[in-house]
């Protein structure tokens, strides 16, 4: 049962990280193309958007089957620093990931380039606090 928790958390994890790898370039690339491929685009970021939802809040959900799995009385002090970081990623991207991910699928179907570009910075900033998040999370785990 541990085991597979650890799997399952670790899978999601590695999921919840890489999505957040390819979706900055799709942003530049799209915010500056031709509005043709703007629904294209923006049906892209609403799945990445979607994955991220799933696997980040599956990531702590199993990391929080697996505390109780293992008796959370014996998970160390990184973990729970890592836990804390997991849960601040999910805020940030719930408070100001989607906001802006709003802004950009508005501006792109628009065919506004500029506000596009703006927007898609906005979100390219938020996707790298939540992966630095995610980083430390990480480190507070493998130290934990």
């Amino acid at each position: 049962m541990v085991a597979a928790l650890q799997i399952l958390h670790i899978a999601l994890a590695a999921a919840w990280f890489g999505h957040k790898l390819v979706v900055p370039g799709d942003i530049r690339a799209s915010a500056k193309a031709a509005p043709e491929g703007g629904a294209a685009f923006v049906s892209r970021l609403r799945r990445a958007q979607r994955l991220g939802i799933v696997t980040g809040s599956g990531t702590l959900a199993a990391g929080v089957g697996l505390a109780y799995a293992v008796d959370a009385s014996t998970v160390g002090f990184g973990v729970w620093v890592g836990a804390t970081l997991v849960v601040a990623a999910l805020v940030v991207g719930a408070i100001f990931g989607r906001p802006a991910s709003k802004r950009l699928q508005e501006a792109v179907i628009a065919g506004d380039r500029v506000a596009a570009t703006v927007a898609g910075n906005r979100l390219n900033n938020v996707l790298g606090l939540e992966g630095l998040l995610w980083v430390g999370a990480l480190c507070g785990m493998v130290i934990g």
